[in-house]
């Protein structure tokens, strides 16, 4: 509350240490991926409505995992279903975090590092709602390597999703 998150998962960290099968310690858990959750939306993201994806990924990451490790060890916890709804918007930051590294790399000409983001998102944030984006911009980077079998091939994919190129595709 008093804005040192430092000071806070240290003394949730150490409270864990401390008191390993205190009655509530899934809210000492808890706590502390909610602390590095905050930590992620800062003051500036707030103020200026920054987009958070765009920016480092190590305190996402850290968060994320923070809340799996809640659901791991307490799934029936009544901060289960928070938790699985702060991990579905940061799968979602991280996915958007992979769509706008892939659109610099294809908007530059680098198609097969384009191509690796999309199959990177693709593989790692499955259930994301940027998977489309990311087998539409596999789609185009294909396209403009001249790989007119792979390009169709994500163009059905897309399709069999329900989708079109151009409903998904950020860079057109």
């Amino acid at each position: 509350k008093q804005g040192h998150p430092d000071h806070a998962t240290s003394a949730t960290d150490r409270f864990i240490r401390t008191y390993p099968r205190h009655a509530h310690i899934d809210y000492a858990f808890y706590l502390k991926a909610v602390i590095n959750f905050d930590r992620n939306i800062g003051f500036l993201t707030r103020v200026f409505r920054t987009d958070p994806s765009a920016r480092d990924l190590n305190g996402p990451q850290v968060s994320f995992s923070d809340f799996n490790e809640v659901l791991r060890r307490y799934p029936n916890s009544i901060y289960a279903a928070d938790a699985r709804q702060r991990m579905v918007y940061l799968r979602n930051g991280l996915a958007r975090h992979e769509i706008i590294v892939g659109l610099y790399y294809y908007r530059r000409g680098a198609y097969v590092s384009a191509i690796n983001r999309g199959k990177y998102l693709i593989e790692n944030y499955p259930q994301s709602e940027f998977v489309d984006d990311g087998i539409a911009l596999m789609s185009a980077s294909y396209k403009a390597l001249g790989q007119a079998t792979l390009a169709d091939d994500s163009r059905r994919v897309l399709e069999k999703n329900g989708h079109t190129i151009d409903e998904v595709a950020l860079f057109v």
